[in-house]
């Protein structure tokens, strides 16, 4: 199984310094107005996630090539059946 990983979604934080308070590996410092978290630091103990009071900090679950293509190819399929659909919607509406 994958490791997770946390990432900033930076247009979410305002630069606090809540994360980095709570963090008891020291994994997350403030940049400038957010924060940077050394993933080989990190313990996804969560503890930032939970202090974060904007949601920014969210867990990651990085997937294979396999699984993306997997993924991709299955949105493909799905999103070329709706634009059938709507094309016999609209064909029905002449």
């Amino acid at each position: 199984m994958a490791q997770k990983m946390l990432h900033v979604k930076k247009h979410l934080c305002f630069g606090c310094g809540l994360c980095e308070d709570s963090c008891p590996q020291q994994a997350i410092r403030l940049l400038g107005r957010h924060p940077e978290i050394d993933q080989s630091r990190c313990n996804q103990c969560g503890l930032c996630i939970d202090a974060c009071p904007q949601g920014a900090i969210v867990e990651l679950v990085p997937v294979s090539i396999d699984e993306l293509q997997s993924i991709v190819i299955s949105l493909k399929q799905r999103t070329d059946d709706l634009i059938k659909r709507i094309g016999g919607l609209k064909n029905q509406h002449k």
